[in-house]
Order: C-alpha cells, then structure tokens, then sequence
C-alpha cells in the first residue's frame, strides 16, 4: 500500500482527474471495504454513467486510458469505506525548502593594464596590417583586370644563346642583327688586292 498519506477517503462526490486531450494511462488503487463498482461519469452525478470495474474487497488496482479531465465515482453494495490513491494529477516534482549548495560563483581575476595595453597595440598592428593587405590584393586584382580588358602587349625577348627557346608565355624571340661588311672588304678578308695567303706589306 506504500505511503498511507498518499490515501484519500470516497466521499460520495465525483472524483475528477484532470488532464489533456490526448489519452494517458491511468491507474486507481483501491481499497473497499465491501464490493464496489466504479463508473465514469459526465456531467452531474448520475446523468450519463459508465461502468469501469467491479472490485470485491480488499485491495485492488484498476487500470484504464482515458484523455481529457475524467470523473469518477464509486458505489459499494452494502456501504462501508472506500479508500483511493492514483499518481495521476500529483506533482511529478520535488522542491527542495533548504538545498545546500556545494559551489560558489568565481570573479574574473583583473588582469595587468600594461598587458591590456600591449595586447590593444598588437590588435591595432593586426587590423592595420589586415587593411595594407586588402588593399593590395585590391590593387592587384584591378591591374590584372584592366590588362585583360585592354589586351596585353607582345614580349619581346632577346637573347644571344644558341639554341634557347621562347618563354614560356609564347613570346616573340629575335636574333641580333648580322654585322654588315665595310666597303671594299671581302669575306676572305683580302684588303687593297692582295690575295688571301699573301705576305704583309
């Protein structure tokens, strides 16, 4: 029977449990004395019944799902008590008068104002930095756009070794322009009509 606190007396009156739309499983503990009926009711006692259960005496348990608030009353044969206790409608909560608490809040420990002023510093460095580097990446990107919207010049790439190649970029390469002779010399480098293979004047 647990708790004989938890024990309420029948007092003849309709006995309503409150609740919510939705069904919920209700169980009625009971204790009569003699046979007992119980039956749910609507309205004014007696106006619309429904038959529950029929308990003999002693201790029993009636178990049913029901939505909404239901009421219920209970008629014994031959009289005598009739005691009830249910968990539904009771607090499912227990609240503490005196708790005893084991933890305390802890203050923020102030910190050094030269290192609130260094750390200041170093944002501000941070941000400026931050700035001066978004702005060229800008600056670049607007170089780049204005190149391709205004089309890029040829290179010109000059070189003196033998064999090399163009860049990679696919620029023109061009050779140096040949040494032309002097008047009045021959390629076999005979000057004033002397033979080639002739001894100095």
């Amino acid at each position: 029977m647990n708790s004989l606190a938890r024990w309420q007396m029948y007092s003849g009156d309709a006995v309503v449990l409150p609740g919510v739309d939705g069904e919920r499983r209700i169980r009625l503990h009971v204790n009569c004395e003699h046979e007992t009926a119980f039956y749910r009711t609507w309205g004014e006692v007696g106006a619309v019944e429904q038959l529950i259960a029929v308990v003999p005496p002693g201790v029993e348990t009636i178990e049913f799902a029901a939505g909404g608030d239901v009421a219920w009353i209970a008629v014994p044969r031959d009289g005598g008590q009739v005691w009830y206790q249910t968990a539904d409608g009771e607090p499912t909560f227990v609240r503490v008068v005196d708790p005893v608490i084991f933890t305390k809040i802890a203050n923020r420990r102030h910190r050094n104002p030269e290192l609130e002023e260094m750390m200041y510093r170093m944002q501000q460095n941070m941000e400026r930095r931050l700035a001066q580097q978004a702005g060229e990446i800008e600056a670049a990107f607007e170089r780049r756009r204005l190149e391709e919207a205004n089309g890029r010049p040829a290179e010109t790439v000059v070189t003196d070794a033998p064999g090399a190649a163009a860049n990679a970029g696919g620029a023109e390469v061009q050779s140096p322009e040949p040494v032309q002779p002097e008047p009045g010399a021959d390629a076999g480098g005979a000057v004033d009509g002397q033979s080639p293979g002739g001894g100095g004047a």
